[in-house]
This record gives C-alpha cells, sequence and structure tokens, in this order.
C-alpha cells in the first residue's frame, strides 16, 4: 500500500492544474478518460482532438503503468509532472507514443512559446544533455517528434522557456513562486 504525505498531496494538485493549464494553451478540448480505456487512466483526462489522454503526477502510478496501458490501448500518453517544489521551477512533460505498434518515450520536455499568444511547442530541458533533441509543436493533430527547433539562436530558446514556464505557471493557479 502506498501511503500519501501532505507533500505528494501537494504535488498531486499542482501536476493536475498544470495538465489542465496544458490543454488550455494547446487548445485541447478535454473530457475525463472514458471508462473503456485500463483503470490506470481513470481520473485523468482525455483530449479527443489530439487523440491523447492528458495524465498528471500520482504517487501510485508509474511511468512504467501508463507504459502498459498506451501500449495496450495504442494511444498516446502525455504525463504532467512538476519539477520538485524545493527548485522553484516549472512543469516538465513525459510523452509516450504509440506509431506503428511501437512505443517511444520522450522525457524531460518543456514549454516553449514565442510570446503570451504565440506558437507553443514543448522542447527537451537543455540543461539534460542526454535526452532526445525532438521538439513537439502542440499546434499540430497529434503529438509527432520533430527535429525542427521553433528558435535559431539559444538566446530565443531561452526566451521561449521562460515565457512558457510563465505562462504555464500563471494559468495553473498562479503558482510563480
Amino acid at each position: 500500500m502506498i501511503y500519501l504525505n501532505e507533500e505528494d498531496r501537494r504535488r498531486e494538485a499542482q501536476a493536475k492544474e498544470g495538465a489542465i493549464a496544458l490543454a488550455t494553451i494547446a487548445n485541447w478540448q478535454t473530457e475525463p478518460c472514458p471508462i473503456m480505456l485500463p483503470p490506470v487512466l481513470a481520473g485523468f483526462l482525455y483530449c479527443r482532438t489530439a487523440d491523447l489522454v492528458l495524465a498528471h503526477w500520482r504517487r501510485n502510478v508509474s511511468l512504467g503503468r501508463l507504459l502498459a496501458a498506451a501500449r495496450e490501448m495504442r494511444l498516446d500518453v502525455l504525463l504532467v509532472e512538476p519539477a520538485w517544489m524545493a527548485s522553484g521551477s516549472d512543469f516538465r512533460v513525459s510523452a509516450i507514443l504509440c506509431r506503428s505498434g511501437e512505443t517511444h518515450v520522450y522525457r524531460g520536455l518543456r514549454l516553449w512559446a514565442a510570446g503570451v499568444d504565440g506558437p507553443t511547442w514543448l522542447i527537451p530541458d537543455p540543461a539534460d544533455r542526454d535526452l532526445d533533441p525532438s521538439c513537439f509543436d502542440l499546434s499540430l493533430k497529434r503529438m509527432t517528434p520533430d527535429e525542427q527547433r521553433p528558435f535559431s539562436e539559444l538566446e530565443t530558446r531561452d526566451l521561449g522557456l521562460l515565457v512558457g514556464g510563465i505562462r504555464w505557471k500563471a494559468i495553473a493557479g498562479g503558482h510563480l513562486v
């Protein structure tokens, strides 16, 4: 049995707010996951237009269980996690994508925004050099890995991450700490 402490409950609530905010930023219409999906996906959001499950961090749901559900249903899953509270950082996304019978995982993705109302992408965290370099344009119908970057210079990358993080936090309940 897994016991949740106060920090776990706070982190789960923040992750859920972050998932809802990401759906708002990407203009995805959401609904509760249908009961025909595996039980591990209960309590998460289904985005019909993007054909994916928008999951949020929960102590009792491992990445392995989400991978198994994604494989079983051949469905994409985005897992939103707040960075550790002590860091004061923004959210991170893990994308589980099912394509042609194979499952691919992209970890450590952060929101990049070209301004308050500009295009938004998920890009790998530049602080982690071991991540897959693929980026994801949130305006596309499906999550599609792309080697193309939405920026041309490091300063533009950093500014876009700053704007994306502020925008995401502001929509997710105003957690601008």
